[in-house]
């Protein structure tokens, strides 16, 4: 008996000490109850009502577990001579002792369930003459109970237990006392460590926010929110939201969390919606914002606001992590933009071919303008490109289409950030190829591969994506003009291939998915100033010797069959046809006149086009006329004989 009580002492001791060195949960439980006590040894050996309860202190753990001592009393009316005991009194008293292990849970924010059990051992005496009348009883208990939460610390609760005391022993003994009980109870919790009643939320950020990428945080987080519980009790349908004022659109959700128990953490990533004022940051800075933590405590409803600091990189910061990364600099709805490239696609429709490629007359027209506005190709000594497009970790600083414009100059991927903002928004589509120690920017002509051979001598000088034709234009070389700076970037492409070189060519549009433009205008004055005389000659000049490249040879080779062959009216066609792909209406107009006196409609439908292109109406209705006399069902010349009559009388 006195080494059960040391061994208590010492339990009690050990958890005196646990408290003093950790900050835990304490409960303490009074459950009065009644006890039944008729399954012992049959019905007539007690009463069929007791009464006493237990006292119960613990330490909560790991939100479900409570571990801790229990003390008991019951005095129990005495109904048989077959008792344990002598019958010369009216009751037996009993005082367990002992040690106890729970569950708990708490399927609602009122509502709690638990299970306990607890053993020990006990004291029983007669009540007349307790010194003498003591006695040994091992004893256990297995009780479940529904409380009911007044406040996060106190609850009231029903219980119901079963209650055995052996006689000496555990196992195979006697019952000295054994039955039902049912009661009432009620629990204290205390904590060791002091509750602040909110939620706490620090912010951690592996790096700075990029201006650049303002509007893909919205959907990807850039750093994580560690929620602390500091309520009394746990917390249930946790939001979680940021908010800057001045640089976010609205309040976003990053996460929710169903339950959080107290004192524990949880991490939830950090997203925001943030404005196009972020693009402000010309210099690396901070931007103050809010964690707005919403919540449920026992029903209620409640808010905690935090304040944190998000570091900021400047607008023109980036790391080369993925070269789609540059489509964030791109874009076509810049004011400056616009109002460059409607300028130089008026120009160009002025002195538009209709024999040769839009987009590549287009194309030359933009390049030239760039060109002969003074923008230069220069490379940048704090962050050269050639240098920092290969280095992921370096943080590289590239300008914005304004910028170069304001500026006239640029490293090779400035440029090409430019170039590619005017193609966009005259309706060229665009991409880029970033090698060892260029930048090409590639448009697409729309021309089918299967029609290459209409425009171009071969395929030596073009790339071919998606079974489209794509022109290269090489940055390094924007000063020479567009053919040089076309040839040199073929050049530059098949050495990179020859090398072995990884060339990493991005697809503009399908980079905009996941980098979509920051779309950045500083409202400054940065019209370029260029002279149409000036940019007129040097596209002809361009057009000049595309012609002499893609065409000369086609032209020369079907020369050389005429001479070999023999003139014929398929190969006048063939050599007429050439010259109006390459614009060359004077040189094709007596080819086809030779291929007419041969009696060719195709000719004659050819000769009347270039009339009309001429608006020589008149000229134009004799030559469908001639086709017709010959093929009076020819299609062709009917079409155009009543397309070219229309306009002849909307002329008068």
């Amino acid at each position: 008996m006195k080494k059960s009580i040391k061994k208590v002492i010492l339990f009690l001791a050990l958890f005196s000490i646990q408290v003093g060195l950790f900050s835990i949960e304490l409960s303490f439980k009074l459950s009065p109850d009644l006890l039944f006590p008729f399954l012992t040894n049959g019905d007539e050996k007690y009463g069929t009502l007791s009464f006493g309860g237990f006292f119960d202190t613990g330490v909560n753990l790991f939100d479900f577990l409570n571990v801790g001592t229990s003390l008991g009393f019951y005095g129990v009316p005495i109904a048989s001579k077959e008792s344990l005991l002598s019958d010369q009194d009216q009751y037996m008293f009993l005082v367990p002792i002992g040690a106890s292990v729970g569950a708990y849970y708490y399927p609602i924010s009122r509502l709690e369930v638990g299970a306990n059990f607890a053993a020990g051992s006990s004291i029983a005496y007669r009540g007349s003459n307790p010194q003498d009348k003591f006695h040994y009883s091992p004893w256990y208990r297995a009780s479940v109970e529904t409380a009911f939460r007044i406040t996060p610390d106190l609850s009231l609760a029903m219980t119901g237990s079963w209650f055995d005391s052996q006689y000496d022993t555990y196992f195979g003994g006697k019952n000295v006392l054994q039955g039902l009980s049912a009661g009432i109870s009620i629990k204290y919790n205390f904590d060791t460590e002091k509750t602040l009643g909110a939620v706490d939320a620090s912010v951690q950020q592996d790096e700075s926010v990029f201006p650049l990428f303002y509007t893909i945080y919205k959907n990807n987080y850039f750093g994580t929110i560690t929620l602390k519980n500091n309520e009394s009790a746990e917390i249930r349908d946790v939001t979680v939201s940021f908010r800057s004022e001045g640089y976010t659109n609205a309040e976003i959700e990053c996460g929710n969390i169903k339950i959080l128990r107290k004192h524990r953490t949880e991490e939830i990533p950090l997203c925001a919606d943030f404005s196009e004022n972020i693009l402000q940051f010309t210099e690396n800075g901070k931007i103050p914002g809010e964690i707005v933590v919403r919540y449920e405590l026992l029903g209620q409803k409640r808010e905690s606001v935090s304040q944190v600091i998000i570091p900021v990189y400047n607008r023109n910061q980036v790391r080369w992590t993925d070269p789609a990364v540059i489509a964030s600099y791109i874009s076509s709805s810049a004011q400056e933009i616009l109002e460059f490239s409607k300028y130089l696609v008026g120009v160009a429709r002025t002195y538009l071919r209709s024999g040769l490629n839009r987009n590549m007359q287009f194309a030359m027209y933009v390049f030239e303008g760039i060109r002969l506005a003074g923008i230069k190709c220069e490379t940048d000594v704090s962050s050269p490109y050639d240098q920092y497009h290969l280095d992921p970790t370096a943080l590289d600083y590239i300008q914005y289409p304004y910028q170069t414009m304001l500026y006239k100059t640029g490293d090779k991927d400035d440029l090409g950030i430019l170039l590619m903002a005017l193609f966009q928004s005259v309706g060229i589509t665009s991409s880029f190829i970033t090698t060892s120690d260029d930048f090409i920017v590639l448009f697409d002509t729309g021309i089918n591969v299967s029609k290459a051979g209409s425009l171009f001598d071969g395929l030596d000088r073009v790339l071919v994506f998606d079974n489209n034709i794509w022109i290269p234009l090489s940055m390094a070389a924007l000063n020479e003009g567009f053919i040089n700076s076309w040839y040199g970037a073929v050049v530059e492409v098949q050495e990179s291939n020859e090398k072995g070189e990884e060339i990493g060519f991005v697809n503009l549009s399908e980079a905009w998915q996941y980098y979509p433009p920051a779309g950045f205008s500083s409202g400054e004055n940065v019209s370029l100033a260029t002279s149409e005389s000036q940019l007129a000659s040097a596209v002809e000049t361009d057009i000049a010797r595309y012609i002499t490249a893609e065409f000369g040879p086609q032209i020369a080779a079907v020369q050389t069959r005429i001479v070999q062959e023999g003139a014929s009216v398929d190969l006048y066609n063939k050599l007429g046809m050439l010259y109006v792909r390459a614009g060359m209406y004077t040189s094709a107009i007596p080819v086809y006149q030779m291929s007419a006196k041969m009696g060719s409609v195709t000719a004659m439908n050819n000769l009347g086009n270039i009339a009309s292109l001429q608006k020589k109406y008149a000229e134009a209705l004799a030559w469908y006329q001639k086709a017709l006399e010959l093929e009076p069902d020819n299609k062709t010349a009917l079409k155009n004989l009543n397309r070219i009559q229309a306009d002849i009388e909307n002329t008068k």
